[in-house]
């Protein structure tokens, strides 16, 4: 195996975990996955669905 092509799928590779690690952190503390904020957004019962939005 090329050192080179190693290097890059590692990279490649702990870019991808860490995109895993931080939306299941988000998921977690109870934030939305799309990021956008979860105010006006219509699917925001699926993000959420123990909370019901005020209106």
């Amino acid at each position: 195996m090329n050192l080179t092509t190693f290097i890059v799928g590692l990279i490649v590779f702990l870019v991808f975990t860490a995109i895993v690690v931080r939306e299941v952190k988000n998921r977690r503390s109870g934030k939305g996955g799309c990021s956008c904020g979860c105010e006006n957004c219509g699917g925001s019962a699926l993000c959420h669905p123990g909370k019901t939005k005020a209106r």
